[in-house]
């Protein structure tokens, strides 16, 4: 016990009694519930902590911040659990937000809120019936507040409506020492400037959030349908085919932002093809006679689908809702966030799958973002953006994580190199971070690092919201100026252990 300053030993078994007697769930590594809530969504990134409280209400969040912060003990915060750096988790204690599961919707002011348990299949399911959508995740199993912290793009309605950051109208947070605090463009304007594109974890907890919804009308179809399509290349000159594309984009699409697309590159020596998926906003009439003049280019499509599409159609066509919590591969991305995309940049596009001894699958994603930032007085840091290139890169096995997480990076490089003469790309998706990222703070936050550093001075001063990556205020005053790492880790063992033996009595 003397290991730490002012630590007290029963303030540890009133947190636990008070989160269970709400509801709340308390798990060590010896409880059967235990390995479903610490397993992360990515296997190539998974971390087991030592202790999960799941509290079930705010105020047991806020005893549990208070808590532990006077106690000393770092924190992870975990929501959908697909940080693709593992950093909802370490091997000491995270709060997990999954049994804060609430949802309401203000159909007269269309508006949702959501605590920060929801997942956003569960958003979804309730607004199937209605004729509205939401700016969420394209994979239902995300979190909803992690995702829209860190910028949170549909690439199926993102043009028309923003980002999800851009329609966020208020943040209900818990600080550091469990103070529960509004933040909205009236109140607090500073942490609500940066809560929209700052990142998960860095300020506060996020418990809820109110969003707008969008009514879809302008298609004049029913029940929330918006025109989707598919466009499909194969075993064609499909370097040609990107370029026409991206002079339809240009001539045509840059300036209507009732079309979307998400474009799929995959290239090996047996099989080549690019797979557009798209919607259009507006009358299905009127969708044709604009793709024509673009789609009558060499090399024709093989194929172009049009589709009458609610939201929850368009995650099921994707085949997006039926996979697997976690996912049996191990997975890494890369992001890089372009202005335009160059000849040159095709060609590192469409190189051919990884040359590896260890098997390793890369499926190329181009999302189109042009006009995408609708609310220009955010922490989002890529107004001027139109694509997010990020391949993903996907193999199966532990012995498999150097080569293919090598290959991933030496190919974002490639491709950095390729648009270095243009400047064409400016930075990275935080929602994709990555742990090898060089030069991360000017590539996630670019402009936006400082001013980050000054609001986490005034909300977080002491750095108890940590990880790697993330924001550290300016003072740098931090638990770990207090303690070494030595004393650290003896303060997490104690903190533990205390738990653990109360268990038993």
């Amino acid at each position: 016990m003397f290991l730490i300053d002012d630590i007290k030993s029963d303030s540890f078994p009133t947190l636990e009694s008070t989160i269970i007697s709400h509801g709340g769930h308390v798990l060590r590594v010896t409880d059967s519930q235990y390995r479903l809530a610490a397993t992360l969504w990515n296997p190539a990134i998974q971390v087991w902590p030592s202790l999960i409280l799941q509290p079930a209400i705010y105020d047991d969040v806020s005893l549990a911040l208070s808590t532990l912060y006077s106690a000393k003990v770092p924190i992870r915060i975990m929501g959908g659990r697909h940080s693709y750096g593992g950093y909802c988790s370490h091997r000491g204690v995270v709060l997990d937000s999954s049994r804060l599961k609430n949802i309401t919707i203000n159909w007269e002011d269309e508006t949702i809120t959501m605590q920060s348990g929801v997942l956003w299949r569960e958003v979804y399911d309730v607004l199937k019936e209605s004729e509205y959508i939401i700016i969420g995740g394209l994979c239902p199993s995300v979190g909803v507040v992690g995702f829209t912290l860190g910028g949170g793009y549909n690439s199926m309605y993102t043009r028309s409506y923003g980002l999800a950051l851009d329609n966020v109208l208020k943040f209900t947070v818990a600080l550091y020492n469990g103070t529960i605090v509004t933040a909205s463009s009236q109140i607090n304007p500073d942490l609500y400037w940066a809560l929209r594109g700052g990142g998960g974890g860095n300020f506060g907890y996020v418990l809820e959030m109110t969003q707008k919804i969008h009514r879809i009308t302008d298609t004049k179809l029913p029940s929330g349908q918006i025109s989707f399509f598919n466009i499909t290349w194969e075993n064609q000159d499909l370097k040609e085919a990107l370029l026409n594309w991206l002079i339809f984009l240009k001539d045509i699409a840059d300036m209507d932002t009732r079309i979307s697309f998400d474009v799929i590159v995959y290239v090996s020596s047996e099989r080549r093809f690019i797979m557009m998926w798209g919607t259009f906003n507006g009358p299905q009439v009127e969708l044709q006679p604009l793709f024509n003049s673009w789609l009558i280019k060499n090399p024709k499509p093989d194929t172009f689908s049009i589709f009458n599409y609610t939201q929850m159609d368009i995650a099921r066509e994707l085949g997006i809702l039926i996979n697997p919590f976690p996912v049996r591969e191990r997975q890494h991305i890369v992001s890089a966030m372009a202005i335009n995309i160059t000849s040159t940049m095709l060609d590192v596009i469409l190189e051919s799958q990884p040359n590896s001894t260890v098997p390793i699958a890369q499926f190329m994603d181009i999302i189109y973002l042009n006009n995408a930032n609708k609310d220009k007085n955010t922490a989002w840091p890529f107004p001027d953006i139109s694509f997010d290139i990020a391949p993903g890169f996907v193999w199966t096995t532990l012995d498999g994580d150097y080569a293919a997480i090598n290959a991933a990076e030496s190919w974002w490089q490639r491709l950095l190199n390729a648009a270095a003469p243009t400047q064409s790309i400016v930075g990275a998706y935080l929602n994709y971070i990555d742990p090898y990222m060089p030069n991360w703070q000017s590539m996630y936050y670019r402009n936006n690092w400082n001013r980050l550093r000054e609001i986490k001075t005034i909300w977080d001063p002491t750095w108890y919201f940590r990880f790697p990556q993330g924001i550290p205020p300016i003072t740098r005053q931090s638990l770990a100026t207090k303690f070494t790492s030595k004393w650290s880790i003896l303060a997490i063992t104690f903190t533990i252990t205390v738990f653990s033996k109360l268990s038993y009595l």
